[in-house]
């Protein structure tokens, strides 16, 4: 492999302990990068723009502060990813979507300002769904650059709206990206990728400078190959931010995640959705034998008896209508991707439910935050498998029922923090389970999920190269490698 290739393959923080005892250069890293990139972006589609001027720039940067003995943090020098709904100075951000096919934005969102600021190495855009299929979408192909493919099977789809942070760091080809989330939008790609994904505490983190999609629902969140690197990426980028109102202090203890899963944690277990293959069912299975090796106390349960689907659904229809409202009325929805804009007319997209409505689902919204807190007064968490059924082929028509797991419903409206790790395969693809939690324990999902992680390898498995021959996926029951 060339130079420092190998580097990209393991977890975030000891490539930044190499990174800061000079024991390797962030430009060889930069390099390696690329050239990885360029190996399998043909395969998975998982940029709009590669940024290789703008990578190897940051990275002499970094390196210059490095030799000036200037260490930004765990982010320094190491290369990165942005969802393309997040804007970047100087460098086209296209939302996934033709009508801003050509969008060059003149100032950075605040997540990527962050990171710039932490030291990171832009790589490039990471591909989307048009929109961050706010305004729908019938295939993985409803993309500006098409679709993003999962590198464990490049004919089936690798999720959205998310895709490309996704794709890039299942396949290694960064090790951490900037994800953007309104209900499904992280789960999905990372649980059929077989990514590691932090969907943050609504107001943890900036959205300044994102495509608005849902206002009340939306997040931006991070992907990386281990929980304990999502924390790290998340220490960088969380907190207050004047640009966006809705922002609050980040998550207690996000800067001091490590594995950890104190004895005795009381754990709901939510049953996976009807139609899941069997083999991912026992996966998920085994992960529960895993946690209760630790003491853990998992109880069945159910969510309680609230319509979490159809207030995300109304909620997300009128803030979409809203947030799109120049591009409705322009009529440019017509060279969206999707064919099912093709005939529609502005009115066709304008939300079924009336204002009063709105403000009811608001008012049940409360209610349902008030149901969740005393299950979590009951409850530490929840696990859950974190989608509903396999990835689909690429080409193929989707469900209406959204992929993620029904309670994903009720972290959007809620705006619960959730961790979704790998825990298994079936068919020769990742199978994926989640950690919910009350709103700002974030980092105590992290820390679970690290501890499970440091017992399993799952999240450390790759898919094959292009070219190479498919290999054997690892049994589930995992093995369990304490450490």
């Amino acid at each position: 492999m060339p130079p420092g290739d190998d580097a990209l393959l393991g977890p975030l923080a000891a490539l930044s302990a190499r990174i800061r005892d000079r024991e390797l250069s962030p430009v060889a890293l930069a390099e390696a990068c690329l050239a990885r990139v360029e190996r399998w972006q043909p395969l998975v589609n998982a940029f709009v723009t590669v940024t290789p001027e703008r990578a190897l720039a940051d990275a002499r940067a970094a390196e210059a502060d490095l030799a000036a003995g200037h260490w930004r943090g765990p982010l320094h020098g190491i290369p990165c990813a942005l969802e393309d709904l997040l804007d970047t100075r100087g460098i086209r951000t296209t939302c996934g979507a033709r009508p801003y096919a050509d969008r060059v934005p003149d100032r950075d969102a605040t997540v990527a300002a962050r990171l710039a600021a932490a030291g990171g190495v832009l790589v490039g855009k990471a591909s989307a769904i048009e929109l961050g299929g706010g305004l729908g979408y019938r295939s993985g192909a409803a993309a500006l650059n098409g679709p993003c493919r999962n590198p464990w099977d490049p004919s089936r789809w690798a999720g959205g709206s998310s895709s490309g942070p996704a794709a890039a760091v299942a396949a290694g080809l960064v090790p951490y990206a900037i994800a953007a989330d309104t209900w499904g939008s992280i789960a999905v790609p990372a649980a059929w990728c077989g990514a590691t994904a932090i969907r943050p505490t609504y107001g943890a983190v900036s959205r300044a400078g994102a495509m608005p999609v849902a206002y009340t629902l939306g997040r931006v969140g991070a992907m990386a190959r281990t929980a304990e690197d999502c924390a790290l990426v998340l220490a960088a980028v969380a907190g207050p931010d004047p640009r966006d109102p809705s922002t609050a202090a980040p998550p207690r203890g996000i800067e001091r995640v490590r594995a950890d899963l104190p004895r005795g944690l009381r754990v709901a277990v939510l049953a996976p959705a009807p139609g899941v293959p069997a083999a991912a069912q026992e996966a998920f299975e085994a992960a529960q034998g895993v946690l209760r090796g630790a003491g853990t106390i998992l109880e069945e349960a159910v969510l309680p008896d609230l319509p979490w689907a159809a207030v995300a659904q109304l909620v997300l229809r009128a803030e979409a209508a809203n947030a799109f409202e120049d591009l409705i009325r322009s009529g440019r929805t017509r060279e969206l991707a999707d064919p099912s804009h093709a005939t529609r007319r502005p009115e066709d997209y304008e939300p079924k439910a009336s204002a009063a409505d709105y403000v009811r689902a608001q008012r049940v919204r409360a209610e349902m935050q008030r149901a969740l807190a005393a299950f979590f007064a009951r409850h530490d968490a929840i696990l859950a498998p974190a989608v509903s059924r396999p990835a689909p082929r690429v080409d193929e028509e989707l469900e209406d029922a959204p992929p993620a797991h029904p309670v994903g419903a009720a972290g959007a409206v809620a705006g619960l923090p959730a961790v979704y790790f790998p825990v298994g395969f079936a068919g020769g693809m990742p199978v994926g389970a989640q950690l919910v939690g009350p709103p700002f324990e974030d980092a105590r999902l992290l820390s679970a999920a690290a501890w499970f992680q440091a017992r399993t390898r799952f999240h450390l498995e790759l898919p094959p190269e292009p070219g190479a021959a498919p290999a054997a996926p690892p049994a589930t029951p995992p093995p369990v490698a304490r450490r």
